[in-house]
């Protein structure tokens, strides 16, 4: 770019050096403006307590006379309920994935397919799931498994 500079000014053209300047300038521009749309906004996480709908490992949702699996999110922690057991862990949102920690979860012996199920329904979330909302939805997908949510009023307040 500087030979061309030197070209320009030893011939000192006014306009061919002002077309070169314009030039220059809309082409830092174009670079500037270009860097700016690629930085993505972090995508923030759910909020709020969502229940199990549908995923690839349950049909329905539930087991019938079991309560319904659900997560709740508030203040980065997450909490799972499998319909047997509770895990907790801290939560944040990395590249739309939910990056949860490992799940200090209750220990009960769950009878089967209740069992197997928590083992997927944990591992899901503990294997970086990507996450979206769309309305009142909250889908979260890993490999082939998949689990959909939908929002629910909150849980009642132990006393």
């Amino acid at each position: 770019m500087g030979a061309v500079y030197n070209r320009l000014s030893r011939n000192s053209d006014p306009d061919a050096m002002s077309s070169f300047f314009r030039f220059t300038l809309a082409a830092l521009a174009a670079a500037l403006l270009a860097s700016c749309a690629t930085v993505d906004k972090p995508i923030p996480l759910p909020v709020g307590r969502w229940e199990l709908t549908t995923s690839s490992f349950i049909d329905g949702g539930r087991m019938p006379g079991l309560p319904r699996a659900t997560l709740q999110f508030g203040n980065g922690r997450i909490s799972a309920f499998s319909g047997c057991n509770t895990g907790n862990g801290s939560v944040e949102s990395v590249d739309g994935r939910l990056a949860v920690s490992p799940l200090a979860a209750t220990r009960r012996a769950c009878p089967e397919p209740l069992g197997a199920f928590e083992g997927r329904y944990f591992k899901l979330l503990g294997s970086k799931p990507y996450f979206r909302v769309e309305g009142d939805q909250l889908i979260l997908s890993a490999g082939d498994d998949s689990a959909r949510f939908r929002r629910a009023p909150a849980a009642p307040e132990k006393n």
